[in-house]
């Protein structure tokens, strides 16, 4: 058995001193139960979520499996310093063929638009139109992209930020058959938990090199 932990990127380092190790097939850091909690207490998901090793703490439930010829998604923005600092975004792709994860960020932005870009990202990374279910725990892309665009676009964009991004993630929800689903972040949802590590990581590359180009692995191929 092993104790998930949520571990920032910026700590990883510390986390690896400590004696949490890292698991490349969840994507997650954990230590084995059993082992003194005291140290890693800041990283423990809420009720210290134990899982048997080599497992998710929450399996991908069978309805988040990807549609036939389609696409399921799990995105995510972040932002320290927010608005104005450096941000990052990233999302989880799974095509019943692959799995893939992209993710990028920029030295100076906002949360909002990082959870703008993951969408658009993700979203321009699938070359052919096809259904795609986009999960992200923003309320803000959730609504405007279920509720509130049409308004928008009936009183000419007035008052709207983000105006271009908005633009860009309906022009690419169209292009494909997309539907939108929010999910509640940080409450060990296995794929909100990777998108929102692949935010972060897009979040540290950014920082560290002031780039905003995106980053792709492929992870498996059927």
């Amino acid at each position: 058995m092993v104790v998930w932990l949520k571990v920032p990127f910026a700590e990883k380092d510390e986390a690896k001193a400590l004696g949490a190790r890292w698991s490349p097939v969840q994507k997650k850091w954990y230590v084995k139960e059993g082992a003194d909690p005291a140290p890693f207490q800041r990283w423990l998901p809420a009720g210290g979520a134990v899982a048997p090793a080599g497992q998710s703490a929450e399996p991908v439930a069978a309805d988040d499996a990807p549609p036939p010829d389609g696409a399921v998604v799990y995105c995510d923005g972040a932002c320290r310093g927010n608005p104005g600092g450096p941000g990052g975004w990233g999302a989880w792709i799974r095509t019943p063929s692959s799995s893939v994860e992209i993710f990028g960020g920029s030295p100076d932005t906002t949360n909002n638009r990082m959870e703008l870009t993951a969408a658009i990202e993700a979203l321009r990374w699938l070359p052919v139109s096809c259904e795609v279910v986009v999960h992200t725990d923003s309320q803000y892309v959730v609504n405007g992209m279920m509720q509130w665009r049409h308004g928008w676009v009936r009183k000419n964009w007035k008052d709207v930020k983000n105006v271009e991004l908005w633009k860009t993630l309906i022009a690419e929800a169209e292009r494909h058959r997309a539907t939108f689903r929010w999910v509640r972040g940080h409450n060990g949802h296995s794929g909100n938990e990777r998108a929102d590590a692949l935010a972060n990581e897009g979040l540290e590359h950014a920082r560290r090199t002031g780039a905003s180009e995106a980053v792709v692995r492929i992870l498996d191929t059927h």
